[in-house]
């Protein structure tokens, strides 16, 4: 008899790191894998990111979708209830074994919740971080106490989930899945790059520019995008690749300015998605990441790339010495982009260690997986464990 494991995935970013766990899964005869795909991957406005899925061959066994029109915190909210009741009726009819989750988005928190209180076991995956300037901080907390087993990607992250009560039996520091992808991708030459592309790479230097609201910081989101392209101004010679924002409350107005502002700037090319091979060869040619993304932090360091952090989105995350972090003021992004250019700071990021893992994230989560399934573990289920500190 097959163990039925559902993974749900909600955006592009998402599948690109669940991707090589997937392969694994897909791969166990034992075990029978259900894709659900939901979130901004059913959204045209986000970039038809399905593509990536279809193209690795990887069925999709269910398509949730939930409201994406409203991307403010009210839209955002009613979104989290549409998704909690759809995910209900989904495992109610298909009740998987396990359920695998990744991150910190609401509608995987909305997934997490539905399975949480049917009972079904949940794996977490990149739980324990830290991003203060976002409210993915409080939906990934509560996936981590919702969850069964855990897998983050640092041993500072390991140490948070213990001290959120978490047994550390079943917390297992595996790495990110996103250094992996930047170990094992065949990634694209610079000129299967131009060519995906349509954007000349080869020509002059370009940077990576991602920026996503931050949807726990006070200042507005446009306003500090508006800092940000004066920012980019201050380098006419430089050419950027600009990746749009996500399905998070403020990102549709991010894409609007970065749409009309483009008209304006021949030097800049505005995709929705790059898909993450496409993604990680960007960043292997680029002179360096620019943004409030996660990539600029986990994946930039193994990459050997400067990387430009700006505001309070990724602020308590470890970072390697490949960062530069500035607030979201025009002058100190534009000194933060002069410092990454300098020799002297490129060969700091050349140097950079990951705090991240050494790139066999995959294979550690699925033997965890595997050995939960044939019975390895106790089913004693979710007990507090008080984390003994010295008085």
């Amino acid at each position: 008899m097959k163990h039925n494991v559902c993974v749900v995935t909600g955006s592009r970013a998402e599948y690109g790191l669940l991707r090589p766990l997937l392969f694994r899964l897909r791969a166990d005869r034992e075990i029978s894998l259900r894709l659900v795909a939901t979130g901004s991957h059913l959204s045209d406005a986000f970039g038809g990111t399905l593509q990536e899925i279809d193209d690795d061959g990887v069925e999709i066994s269910e398509r949730i979708a939930i409201p994406l029109e409203d991307d403010s915190k009210a839209g955002m909210a009613g979104a989290v209830g549409v998704a909690l009741s759809a995910f209900a009726g989904y495992f109610k009819e298909n009740r998987p074994d396990l359920l695998v989750v990744l991150g910190d988005r609401y509608e995987i928190f909305a997934a997490s919740a539905a399975a949480a209180i049917l009972g079904i076991s949940i794996a977490h995956i990149s739980g324990g971080d830290v991003t203060e300037g976002s409210m993915d901080d409080m939906f990934r907390h509560c996936i981590t106490k919702m969850s069964l087993l855990h897998f983050p990607g640092c041993s500072r992250s390991a140490k948070r989930i213990i001290q959120m009560g978490e047994d550390p039996a079943r917390v297992f520091n595996v790495g990110e899945l996103a250094v992996e992808n930047c170990f094992s991708d065949a990634l694209m030459s610079v000129a299967e790059l131009r060519k995906r592309l349509s954007f000349d790479v080869e020509r002059e230097p370009y940077s990576i520019v991602t920026f996503h609201p931050a949807t726990a910081e006070k200042q507005s989101t446009a306003v500090q995008v508006e800092e940000l392209i004066s920012a980019l101004e201050e380098f006419p010679e430089m050419r950027f690749v600009i990746t749009k924002a996500n399905a998070d409350a403020g990102g549709r107005a991010i894409n609007r300015i970065w749409e009309e502002q483009a008209k304006h700037h021949p030097n800049w090319l505005v995709v929705s998605s790059l898909g993450s091979r496409c993604y990680l060869a960007a960043m292997k040619y680029a002179e360096m990441v620019i943004g409030n993304s996660s990539s600029g932090i986990i994946e930039a360091p193994v990459m050997k790339k400067p990387a430009v952090n700006i505001g309070g989105r990724q602020r308590g995350r470890t970072m390697a010495e490949n960062v530069i972090c500035c607030e979201p003021a025009a002058k100190e992004i534009a000194f933060a982009m002069k410092r990454a250019l300098t020799p002297e700071f490129k060969a700091v990021a050349a140097a950079a260690v990951s705090p991240y893992g050494d790139g066999h994230a995959s294979l550690r989560i699925y033997s965890v997986i595997r050995n939960y399934l044939s019975g390895g573990f106790l089913d004693s289920g979710k007990q507090f464990y008080d984390w003994k500190v010295k008085q």
